[in-house]
């Protein structure tokens, strides 16, 4: 197997990332077809506060449509990067490694982020079939990202 240095790792990764990103995407829009309901704009409220908070800047509501494009893609998209130099580093199985990497991407925002925020309850208020759905998310984002990556590792 050949060595792939870290900025390597970092460039396959956000690739992989943006891919990964892009399955959960497709995925849940088909869900929210299915139920009949709208797309989420918790990443919209995310990039909200912290341009309101942070940068000390105002955003417009009407606004909420693309920030929530854009804070769901640089978000998936980054975290290819961590799973780029950890792949890197462990050469896991993909499956298996992007199953326990969409996991711990979708632990990190529900255990930990978004409650934080304010903006959802912690995992063990959700109803079991929202639970569900939300890991199932993150899985299928996981696994494209692990895909991904290993095509672009060849």
């Amino acid at each position: 197997m050949a060595q792939t240095t870290p900025l390597a790792a970092v460039g396959k990764g956000l690739a992989a990332g943006a891919v990964g990103t892009a399955a959960m995407t497709a995925y849940q829009t088909v869900v929210a077809k299915i139920r009949d309901q709208q797309a989420s704009t918790t990443p919209a409220e995310v990039a909200k506060r912290i341009i309101r908070g942070v940068l000390e800047r105002e955003i417009s509501d009407d606004k909420t449509s693309t920030l929530n494009n854009a804070m769901h893609v640089a978000y998936g998209t980054s975290w290819g990067a961590v799973y780029g130099l950890t792949q890197s580093t462990v050469h896991a199985s993909p499956v298996r490694h992007g199953a326990a990497f969409g996991t711990g991407v979708w632990a990190a925002a529900s255990f930990v982020e978004l409650p934080a925020m304010q903006l959802a309850p912690p995992p063990w208020e959700y109803p079991p079939l929202e639970l569900a759905l939300d890991i199932s998310y993150h899985l299928v984002y996981g696994v494209g990202v692990a895909a991904a990556y290993a095509l672009l590792d060849r």
